[in-house]
């Protein structure tokens, strides 16, 4: 494993079983749900960023030298069957969303460079059907720090 990699998926697990650790504590202490979720999430954000480390780390050493010696069928098949259980690593609606800069950009984006090239029909709000839906701030959605508030009068 090339040293730098190994040091930062390292230093992420280790992050990543701290911050799990914390969230065994919020559902003992029976925290708020959404709260939890969120934290949920942050952990397995983390851990897609080590397997996505793993990956740089495996492509640049494993098949680029089974390619050298002939082998880079068998070990691009190995990383085929290993990815069909990691869709976050072949799920690459989130670049599009950062390249598009929006969601509803990501989405027309998506049919813009399809074979037809079709144009999506638009749905209530003016948002294409293509892509996923992501939900968006409502208007006069309270603040966290709100949320934070109403739930300590409780």
């Amino acid at each position: 494993m090339i040293g730098a990699y190994k040091k930062d998926a390292l230093a992420r697990l280790k992050t990543a079983r701290g911050h799990l650790g914390a969230v065994v504590d919020m559902v003992e202490a029976e925290r708020y749900c959404p709260e939890l979720m969120k934290q949920v999430a942050a952990v397995q954000a983390s851990l897609e960023k080590v397997n996505r480390i793993l990956l740089r780390n495996h492509l640049e050493t494993c098949v680029s030298e089974a390619i050298k010696t002939g082998r880079g069928r068998e070990k691009i098949d190995e990383l085929l069957e290993a990815l069909q259980f990691n869709s976050s690593l072949t799920d690459l609606r989130h670049v599009a969303v950062t390249l598009a800069g929006d969601a509803e950009e990501a989405d027309n984006l998506a049919f813009s460079t399809s074979p037809g090239g079709e144009t999506p029909p638009a749905r209530a709000g003016g948002r294409s059907t293509a892509g996923p839906s992501r939900p968006r701030a409502r208007a006069g959605a309270s603040s966290s720090q709100d949320s934070m508030e109403k739930r300590s009068v409780k």
